[in-house]
């Protein structure tokens, strides 16, 4: 699993406010100087960051891995979330044309995703074969399932 979530240890002063808020709990570790998290337990909800008053826990940003993987011309393909019409009100309508200025092969909507998931679920259920099926495109619920409660 990518990481998800840094640890700032120096602002960290293991107050386990992040442990308290955590859905699974299990990722964390408080037993040193600062509260350490297991990024293969980490479902990513990003509470922890929410809770922490002293801004120990940030997102883990790629955007720098993003530009790296532009100078060396690989191609990439942009999933954008419609949230970025909320974040930025009076851009948004450019990230296309700048996403295209920067070598981004192709762009879709996050919506685009879930209506494949929403027709692959159908398609399942159809068959009839399965008695459960999950249709989430959340990844934290996603990320919750698979390390959690895989079967």
């Amino acid at each position: 699993m990518a990481k998800l979530i840094n640890v700032i240890e120096d602002k960290c002063s293991n107050c386990h406010k992040c442990i308290s808020s955590c859905p699974v709990k299990f990722c964390n570790n408080g037993s040193g100087k600062s509260v350490t998290i297991n990024d293969k337990l980490c479902i990513g909800c990003g509470n922890c960051i929410k809770t922490c008053t002293h801004n120990a826990r940030v997102y883990q940003d790629d955007f720098g891995h993003l530009l790296k993987i532009h100078q060396r011309h690989q191609k990439t393909v942009a999933i954008v979330a419609p949230a970025i019409a909320t974040y930025f009100p009076k851009d948004y309508l450019k990230l296309n044309g700048w996403l295209n200025s920067i070598g981004i092969e192709a762009f879709f909507d996050v919506s685009f995703g879930a209506e494949l998931t929403i027709q692959s679920y159908l398609h399942e259920v159809k068959k009839g074969k399965e008695k459960t099926l999950i249709a989430q495109p959340c990844p934290v619920v996603v990320n919750y399932i698979e390390i959690y409660q895989p079967n």
